[in-house]
């Protein structure tokens, strides 16, 4: 295997680490809410985002999952078909619906809950508090200097 000399290799790059990790963690934890709600990545992830910030809209709902609004539509129907969310439609906006777990929703998402905090908790015991303090720190910063970045389509300046 011919090594490239780069000034900054591929594993010091943030996305390939962050794209590494997220992919592990989700092998390891996917098989649970598959095997025992049939339930995707994409769907897992929304019914959290609506436990979490509920009531909101599948525009809400995309913007916190950053994901594009095939995969939230498809996840919304997935969720909303094996009652698991509530779709009220706005009576004075009919173009747009709040989302909300429902009885059943809550139980499925207390389950998983459980099992990804454990899941969390070992992960995050190879840290001493003072460097999980920090990582969330790092963490909040990246998102904002992302952000920061998308909103001023700051992308062409680094071409």
């Amino acid at each position: 295997m011919n090594k490239v000399s780069t000034i900054l290799p591929l594993e010091n790059w943030t996305g390939y680490r962050f794209g590494l990790i997220a992919s592990r963690l989700g092998s390891f934890i996917a098989p649970m809410y598959e095997d025992r709600y049939e339930l995707t990545m994409p769907a897992w992830r929304s019914l959290a985002v609506i436990a979490r910030y509920q009531p909101l809209t599948a525009t809400q709902l995309a913007k916190l999952t950053s994901s594009d609004a095939f995969k939230v539509a498809r996840s919304i129907e997935l969720l909303v078909r094996r009652g698991l969310i509530y779709r009220d439609v706005d009576k004075t906006d009919r173009r747009r619906a709040s989302l909300s777990l429902t009885t059943d929703g809550r139980k499925v998402y207390k389950d998983i809950e459980k099992f990804v905090v454990r899941v969390e908790r070992k992960l995050m015991a190879a840290l001493d508090p003072h460097e999980v303090d920090v990582l969330r720190r790092s963490l909040d910063k990246l998102d904002q200097q992302l952000e920061t970045e998308i909103k001023a389509r700051g992308r062409e300046k680094f071409l």
